[in-house]
Order: C-alpha cells, then structure tokens, then sequence
C-alpha cells in the first residue's frame, strides 16, 4: 500500500504529485490498530495542504457548545 497525493500549485499551472514510499509495518491482525495507523497517513497527508482538502464529510462540521446540529 503506498499514497498518491496530489497538491495543487499557488500559481494554478498544475499540481505536484507526490508518491511515497511502501507504507510499512501495516497492523494486518489488529482493526484498531489498523484504523489508527491509516487514519494517521491520512492526517499526514492532508496537513500538506489542509486548504486544499475537501471537508464536507459532516464528520467535519462542528457547531458551537449549545448550538442544535444542522443534521437532526
């Protein structure tokens, strides 16, 4: 398992393409290991260019202390 992460460039004539390595050392036996060790890549990869990343999984849309939340 490896990660293909593309970054869009400041001057929008592109993008980079980064290609890491073979992600080692994967927790196969263990799924909350697992979750935790990919979800880690995941931050990884999106703390290149957080701004560019797509939050609309409603996971990410917090409401303040008090508010009603905007699904229910």
């Amino acid at each position: 398992m490896l990660t293909i992460t593309l970054i869009r460039k400041p001057d929008l004539s592109g993008y980079t393409l980064i290609i890491e390595p073979e992600l080692l050392d994967y927790p196969k036996n263990d799924e909350s290991a697992a979750a935790t060790y990919i979800n880690k890549v995941i931050e990884r990869e999106i703390l290149r260019a957080p701004e560019q990343y797509l939050w609309v999984h409603r996971r990410f849309k917090t409401r303040p202390q008090g508010e009603k939340s905007l699904y229910i």
